[in-house]
């Protein structure tokens, strides 16, 4: 007996288009939420509540007058009722690693930086592990992480929000480059922490620290990272910014040096990723997964000294334009990676590739907008461009051609293979209060 199958495809449409509707709104209520309730500071009641000694580290080359900046904030941390904040500024030499642990052994009980992302990242690589209370105040064209946890832009603002009660744990990634053509000017924060710490002249004893994830010590070579880092195309975005072009015209500056490097070849590159989550069952074959072989530890004995590699372990071949590890998932108008969490202890892995030039960036861009709204990229076989996730402890790339790679927005060279790893709950960073509608409605 034939029985139509018309309705019951029509069902299935309408159910499907029912789930993607209340993705989109579940999305878009919950970036609205962050961007807009999160954003209103609670007020500091009493800022002298166990957090008497704020440093604030900053940045003086993002203001044009840096007295100016220190004027402000000195008069409403005297409104919160701090009467006095300690400043230190950063330097070429030291972008801001250096400056927070000295404030610590000083006995800072909240290190604040005032910057954009890179001096974000230098002061997060110099209290990694602390367990003192960080604060943040944008500065800047960038500041992704900011936006990330909710931070207003609002320098009087952000400077409530450090001194109030309201705190979280965020994550840390170390990466580190090898097989390097090009080595980078940039200092690595490894090299500063251990460095600062040394000219602190700690003893023995306050040296050694347990071997866990929130206390394990960075190597010289390694770069903290907060928000992402990559090699290929968007390694190729963020070395090819103008960064006079970045402060007249702010983030569409990276947009301007990406349409230029769109031409950047794709890489066939080898991705170990460490413990990954496991996948789901993708019987279609258009899954947003990336997924490989288990390794088999016996078969294949780790070369990298402090990279041994275990069973749960996966290694696939790829090619791709870019390959990113994101920390934080939002960018400007832009969401990265949908799944990644500042406080779960993984590092989202993005494989980014276009396939037929324009054609293909054009079918990458719909999926990243697609993002926005809780829509998930589909990678058909005929797609143009393809972007895959994947979510581990740890992950290593190399590729077959030396790439430029990036962190947070800085280039760091030239080179085959990176590797990161992460340090989870290495921060404790002040966040804004969460407000729920009723109090955000008029009163």
């Amino acid at each position: 007996m034939h029985m139509d199958a018309t309705p019951w495809i029509l069902a299935a449409a309408a159910g499907a288009g029912a789930i993607g509707v209340a993705r989109a709104v579940t999305a878009l209520t919950r970036r609205h939420r962050r961007r807009q309730a999160l954003s209103i500071p609670a007020t500091a009641d009493d800022p002298e509540r166990g957090r008497p000694r704020p440093w604030i580290i900053m940045n003086p080359s993002k203001h044009d007058d840096p007295q100016a900046f220190k004027d402000l904030i000195d008069r409403k941390a005297k409104e919160l009722g701090i009467d006095h904040v300690h400043w230190r500024e950063t330097t070429r030499e030291d972008p801001g690693t250096g400056q927070a642990v000295r404030a610590l052994k000083e006995g800072a009980s909240i290190v604040i930086a005032a910057g954009g992302d890179g001096t974000v990242r230098a002061v997060a690589a110099g209290m990694a592990g602390s367990g003192v209370r960080m604060g943040i105040i944008p500065v800047g064209t960038g500041n992704v992480l900011a936006g990330n946890l909710s931070i207003p832009d609002d320098p009087a603002h952000a400077l409530a929000v450090a001194l109030d009660a309201n705190h979280r744990p965020v994550d840390l990634a170390w990466v580190r480059v090898e097989d390097i053509t090009e080595p980078s000017a940039l200092p690595a924060e490894g090299a500063l922490r251990d460095a600062a710490r040394r000219a602190t002249h700690r003893t023995e004893d306050e040296e050694r620290e347990p071997a866990t994830a929130s206390s394990i010590e960075p190597r010289p070579d390694e770069y903290a990272c907060l928000v992402i880092a990559g090699m290929g195309y968007d390694g190729a975005t963020m070395a090819d910014t103008d960064p006079e072009l970045k402060k007249r015209i702010g983030w569409i500056a990276y947009v301007w040096a990406g349409l230029g490097a769109m031409g950047v070849p794709r890489m066939k590159a080898r991705l170990m990723l460490r413990s990954p989550i496991a996948t789901a069952p993708d019987p279609l074959g258009v899954s947003d997964q990336l997924s490989g072989r288990t390794v088999d530890e016996a078969a294949a004995p780790s070369s990298r000294q402090d990279s041994p590699r275990s069973s749960a372990d996966e290694v696939t071949r790829i090619e791709a334009r870019s390959v990113m590890f994101a920390n934080a998932g939002e960018l400007k108008l832009l969401v990265l990676a949908p799944d990644a969490n500042l406080s779960d202890g993984l590092i989202d892995v993005i494989a980014v590739d276009a396939h037929v030039g324009l054609l293909g960036w054009a079918d990458v861009t719909w999926k990243m907008l697609g993002q926005l709204i809780g829509l998930r990229p589909i990678n058909l076989p005929v797609s143009t461009g393809t972007v895959a996730f994947r979510q581990a402890k740890g992950a290593s790339v190399t590729a077959t051609e030396p790439q430029v790679c990036q962190v947070d927005g800085d280039a760091i060279g030239l080179a085959r293979t990176m590797h990161v790893r992460m340090q989870a709950g290495a921060l404790d960073v002040a966040v804004p209060a969460e407000r729920t509608w009723m109090e955000l409605l008029p009163s």
